[in-house]
């Protein structure tokens, strides 16, 4: 029972599991794809579970902070990247602003609790982030490389509320109105639920991509290193940008920088970019995973 309680204490021993799994078994698990963005949900639902919406209030209530985080996330990072990594060709080049540009991901959130990081204020980052980001990854292209991404804004819409915005309601009814005996007495569990729904998660999108990850990995060896080093500046600049706050508020800063949404990234560039940018965000699900462990691990050393 206490492992149960204290499960985030060896989460990175099941994220380690899933990639082998996802990389070893690709044809056992590929055809569960579709329920990726079911399983982000639950995950979302758990975590407003968990954290009270007052203190998401609390943030939203200092604009100019969430409006500086943003920018920084949104905009500064895409034009450091840009000129840090200009000497490649352009469709690499882009690929690596595009994984600059997106917001963060819904999973940011998961590890800033499991790092005993500010939650709510990550969550108010997703939400924040996500919604602006429609907007600023079509201006951030129109102006670097004259492309319009064809966005589906629409769609993009529908997929934020689903997943952020339904799960939040949902959860604050059963919190509040329906069950708040039950949901108290549950939360020493929920780190053990959100932690095996998020290694099921990463298993399913790795198996999805197997096939290109294990094709001529040599090759990749070196796009693989420069994302690492892209991942590692995203999360100490966006660290450092607010160095002012507590440790748990820039822990949930950078994690919202280094932990993007990956997953939305994938399908706007399958739709709207060339092949080796979709390429990029694929093969930036490798470093992204190895980095949220070494993370936990050398966070004891950030001020």
């Amino acid at each position: 029972m206490s492992l149960i309680k204290n499960v985030d204490r060896y989460f990175w021993v099941l994220i380690i599991i899933a990639v082998a799994l996802g990389l070893a078994f690709p044809s056992y698990i590929i055809d569960y794809e579709r329920f990726v963005i079911i399983i982000l949900t639950v995950i979302m639902g758990l975590l407003f579970l968990k954290v009270d919406i007052i203190e998401i209030l609390s943030q939203i209530k200092k604009p100019s902070q969430i409006v500086y985080i943003s920018c920084i996330n949104l905009i500064l990072l895409p034009f450091f990247s840009y000129f840090i990594f200009k000497f490649l060709d352009s469709e690499l080049l882009m690929g690596f602003v595009f994984l600059a540009a997106l917001p963060a991901g819904v999973s940011s959130a998961v590890f800033t609790d499991m790092m005993k990081g500010k939650t709510s204020l990550n969550l108010t980052i997703i939400i924040v982030t996500n919604l602006l980001s429609a907007v600023t990854i079509p201006m951030i292209f129109l102006f670097l490389f004259n492309h319009e991404a064809g966005i589906d804004y629409l769609r993009l819409i529908k997929t934020i509320s689903f997943i952020v915005f339904v799960p939040f309601v949902i959860a604050k009814i059963m919190k509040r109105v329906i069950f708040p005996r039950i949901i108290h007495s549950l939360q020493d569990y929920f780190n053990f639920i959100i932690i095996s729904l998020l290694s099921v998660m990463i298993m399913i999108i790795i198996a999805g991509q197997a096939d290109f990850i294990k094709l001529n990995i040599q090759d990749h060896l070196g796009k693989i290193a420069m994302l690492f080093l892209a991942l590692f500046i995203f999360q100490i600049v966006s660290y450092f940008s607010v160095f002012w706050l507590k440790k748990g508020e820039k822990l949930a800063v950078a994690n919202s920088n280094m932990i993007m949404n990956n997953i939305l990234g994938i399908v706007i560039a399958m739709e709207c970019f060339p092949r080796e940018v979709m390429y990029l965000l694929i093969l930036s699900l490798i470093p992204w995973n190895a980095m949220i462990i070494l993370k936990h691990w050398y966070k004891r050393f950030l001020p």
